[in-house]
Formats: C-alpha cells, sequence, structure tokens
C-alpha cells in the first residue's frame, strides 16, 4: 500500500505539472500563418474596393466643377439683370472671377484658381466673354479633356449643358470589354 501511496503523490504530481504546462501554453495562440493569412485578405478587400473609391472621388471632384459653372451662371444671370445690361460681359466676367475665386476653390488643384478667363487648367471653369453678343461662354472639362458643362448666356436667356457623371464611368469599362473581347 505505501507504495501505492508513492505512485499515487507520483501522479498526482504529474498531473500538477502537466495541468500547469498546459495553463501556461495559449490555447488562443495567433500564429504567423494566421497572421499573413489576415494581411492577404485585408490587402485583396483593399485591391477589390480602390477602384470603386477611386471612381467615386472623381466623380465627386467633377461634381463640384459643375457645381462652379452653376454658381457662376448664376451670378452672371442676376448681374445682367441688376445692370440692365449696362455692363459689358468681359467686365461682369473680370467682376465675377474675381469675386468667386475668393470664395470658390479648384477641387484638383487647391493652387489653381477656380474660374479662369480664357485660360484653360485642371478643374478651372473656364470664362469667355464676347462683347459683341454681350453673351458669356462657361465651360469646364475634366481631367482627360472631357466637356462637363458648358452654358451660354446671352440675357435674357441662357442655353445650359450638363453631363451625367456616371456616364464617364461607361466608356472605361467598354474599353476594358474591348480590350478582353480582342485577347
Amino acid at each position: 500500500m505505501e507504495q501505492n501511496n508513492g505512485s499515487n503523490e507520483n501522479n498526482l504530481e504529474n498531473n500538477l505539472k502537466q495541468d500547469t504546462q498546459k495553463k501556461n501554453e495559449n490555447p488562443n495562440k495567433i500564429t504567423v500563418f494566421e497572421i499573413f493569412v489576415a494581411i492577404l485578405l485585408v490587402i485583396c478587400v483593399a485591391l477589390y474596393v480602390s477602384p470603386n473609391f477611386l471612381i467615386k472621388l472623381e466623380n465627386r471632384k467633377n461634381a463640384q466643377i459643375q457645381t462652379n459653372v452653376s454658381i457662376f451662371a448664376s451670378k452672371a444671370l442676376s448681374e445682367f439683370s441688376l445692370t440692365n445690361q449696362k455692363l459689358k460681359a468681359t467686365a461682369i466676367s473680370k467682376k465675377l472671377v474675381e469675386e468667386l475665386n475668393a470664395v470658390n476653390k479648384n477641387p484638383y488643384n487647391k493652387k489653381l484658381p477656380a474660374y479662369t478667363i480664357n485660360e484653360k487648367c485642371n478643374g478651372c471653369v473656364i470664362i469667355t466673354p464676347d462683347d459683341k453678343l454681350n453673351s458669356i461662354t462657361i465651360e469646364a472639362f475634366t481631367v482627360d479633356n472631357i466637356l462637363l458643362a458648358r452654358t451660354i448666356l446671352q440675357p435674357p436667356s441662357f442655353v445650359t449643358y450638363t453631363r451625367d457623371l456616371s456616364e464617364l464611368e461607361k466608356p472605361e469599362k467598354k474599353q476594358k470589354e474591348d480590350k478582353e473581347n480582342e485577347e
């Protein structure tokens, strides 16, 4: 019996040692492989989402340019009606360009003005006054030189063209499909 007691004590000690070793081992231990898989998943999700995010960002900038065109057109019509056509288109254009550049920003480049007279730049609204006809042409283009908006003011009337921004996404998709079909 004494031997059984000794072996029981040894078994208890061994069991206690094994229990403490199991407690010291973390069953929720994260391995290097699991970290690698998690990083790989994050990269895949980022690559999947990024084109949509970039297109939406581009569309927001283009929408801001279209808004700048609308603001200028509204202010110019207001100026024409207030002055009863005493001021010429060039004078009204210069006045409004200075006034609106102080409050509106170019969405593509904060250093460039939002409005320019007869000068083309990325994100700028191009104002072209014509004193002979007493009209103002307002145009805006994308970075890819696609017409976003055009408004022609000749008081008391005006004509406006504004591009649907979802159309800008379609040619890119069509070009990708054409390339895939060629291959």
